[in-house]
Parts: structure tokens; sequence; C-alpha cells
């Protein structure tokens, strides 16, 4: 009985172990939060609504590429990063964006009910604003990638509002003495 215990506390206790031997992991992590705040400090400062947040990371559209207009090296360390998803820490919510699970938002967004003409886009948005009085849309990013210098930052941004009102952009940020400012926001898509 006492093996199966030691067993146990050993099996729940190494993975908190390793990221608290690992201090690179945890400044990445603290990095990847302050480099999202800057991102989305436009919606933190909105005075009227907020948006909701996506608590998971969201992946760069595969057809982008930003080509010989990315010489940071920042763009592939996004793809390479964001190849699946990760849930994003609640530090990077604020007043204006608010962290809510991507499943939940996503779930008023039935496909197949959709498709099948069950339900409209225009239905799916009435229903979300309807259950979160003073939204005004949904957004989701991505991790940070990074230059191999670590001075370069880019982020994916896509932010929904309605059946034709959304946006899709990359934010290019530099780190500058101990925090980061936004470079320029370059826009993908529109409707």
């Amino acid at each position: 009985m006492l093996k199966r215990l030691v067993a146990v506390v050993t099996f729940l206790a190494c993975p908190c172990l390793s990221a608290l031997a690992d201090p690179h992991a945890r400044t990445i992590q603290r990095e990847d939060a302050a480099i999202l705040r800057v991102v989305l400090s436009s919606q933190c400062q909105a005075q009227d609504g907020f948006e909701l947040l996506s608590s998971k990371t969201i992946a760069p559209r595969e057809r982008d590429d930003m080509g010989e207009a990315d010489e940071s090296g920042a763009f592939a360390d996004l793809k390479r990063r964001n190849d699946s998803t990760t849930s994003l820490p609640e530090s990077v919510a604020c007043r204006g964006a608010r962290l809510h699970p991507k499943e939940e938002i996503q779930g008023f967004f039935d496909r197949e009910s959709i498709a099948a003409g069950k339900a409209s886009l225009d239905e799916a948005w009435k229903k979300l604003y309807e259950s979160f009085p003073g939204a005004t849309g949904w957004t989701a990013v991505s991790l940070p990638g990074y230059s191999p210098d670590g001075d370069i930052a880019v982020v994916y941004v896509a932010e929904y509002c309605g059946s034709l009102c959304g946006k899709g952009f990359y934010v290019y940020l530099r780190r500058t003495k101990d925090r980061w400012q936004v470079l320029i926001r370059f826009p993908v898509w529109v409707s």
C-alpha cells in the first residue's frame, strides 16, 4: 500500500518538479503572457463591452506565408509553436477581454446545423450575444513566435463579431529594454 502511495505522489509531483527545474520554461510562459497582454491592450482599454477571449490558442492559417517580408525568422517559429493548441493563462485576460472556454464559444456555431440549414449563422451570433450581454465578439490568439535572438515576436489574432464581421492579422512586436512594443499590425483577411 505504501509503495502505491509513493508511486502516485511521485507520478503527480514529477511534472511540477520538472517545471521548477527548468526556469527557462517558466520564463517563456511569462514572456508569452507579457506579449499577449500587449497584443490585447486595445481590447483591455475598451470602455464599452468586452470581447470573449478563447481559452485556447489558435494556429495561424496554413496558407499564410510572410516570405521575405519576415527577415526576423519569427514567423517560422510562430508556425512551429502553434502546431497544437495551448491553454491561455488567466493573466492575459482583463475587463475588456474575458477568457472563456473555446468549446463553449464555438458551440454556438455548430457547423453541421448551419450547413444543414437547421440554423443560420446570424441566429448563432444572436444566441451568443443574448448569452453574453455586453459582448462585442470573440477573439482568438496564437502563442507568439520569436526571432532567434528573441528581440522580435509575432502573434496571429482572429477577431469575430458577426456573420460578415471579422478580421485576421499578425502583430509584430520588438523588445525594447524591459518591455514589448507593437511594430506593425499586418492584416491578412477581413469579412
